[in-house]
């Protein structure tokens, strides 16, 4: 007698696709940028305060239909496979900064609590996720696809960078690390990858840092590099300048 069997997946699979492969809380917030970057975002807002952390972007969002066939479909990429909004990539003229399907994971390396606020131009509704990764937690036993996410719709749009009609809100509470001057600091330094050093392209992205509570430590600040409130720069266009020769020539007939 033969007959066909199937792999079943323990809820620890969220740990070693998490916290296990995402090594620190900085690479995590890069992997989640670059979603960003991903769904054509031009402003993404990162934003710290006591034990609360959003990051915030004015990209094309998310229907409810993605959320449940890309988002929580886990390892997923509609971007490996070719199935991505092809208009927004001709509009945009990127190339994709992540296409694994495990960025989302990131999030379980934050925080243990997430709520995940969404609206895209094909829906007149917001959807809103809420995710306590810790319910993964409570037993190894426990299958991954059988742990329920509440989800809501709302009809208010949310307050997306430059008021944006659509994008998407990350938000972290019961954080793992509660992040210091120094902790944003090399975080920005960490994110200047994503940043073109050149201005006056098509890949115009920008990432602005708020922390309202570490500007008295920036006001003490001796350098511009030691502040961590702004628009962060990409440092290179500035060694560049020092470090090449630029001659300009005219022809005149």
């Amino acid at each position: 007698m033969k007959d066909n069997l199937q792999f079943r997946v323990s809820a620890e699979l969220k740990n070693i696709l998490g916290r296990d492969l995402i090594t620190s809380p900085d690479i995590a917030i890069l992997e989640l940028v670059k979603n960003s970057y991903d769904a054509h975002a031009s402003k993404v807002e990162i934003t710290f305060d006591d034990d609360y952390l959003s990051i915030a972007d004015n990209g094309k969002g998310m229907s409810k239909d993605d959320l449940i066939n890309k988002w929580l479909f886990v390892a997923y990429s509609a971007k490996s496979d070719g199935t991505e909004d092809k208009s927004y990539r001709n509009k945009f003229k990127r190339h994709y900064a992540g296409a694994k399907g495990i960025g989302r994971m990131s999030c379980d390396r934050l925080a243990k609590k997430l709520v995940l606020t969404t609206r895209s131009a094909e829906e007149n509704k917001t959807n809103v996720l809420h995710v306590d990764w810790s319910s993964f937690e409570l037993s190894k036993q426990a299958e991954f696809d059988t742990i329920d996410i509440p989800h809501e719709t709302l009809d208010i749009i949310p307050n997306f960078p430059l008021s944006s009609a659509t994008g998407t809100i990350l938000e972290f509470s019961d954080l793992h690390l509660l992040w210091s001057h120094e902790d944003i600091k090399r975080l920005r330094k960490s994110l200047e990858k994503m940043i073109n050093p050149f201005s006056g392209t098509d890949d115009d992205f920008q990432i602005e840092i708020i922390a309202p509570k570490m500007k008295e430590d920036d006001e003490k600040a001796k350098s511009s590099h030691d502040i961590v409130n702004g628009i962060i720069g990409n440092s290179i266009a500035d060694v560049l300048k020092l470090k090449t020769t630029q001659i300009e020539s005219r022809i005149q007939s």
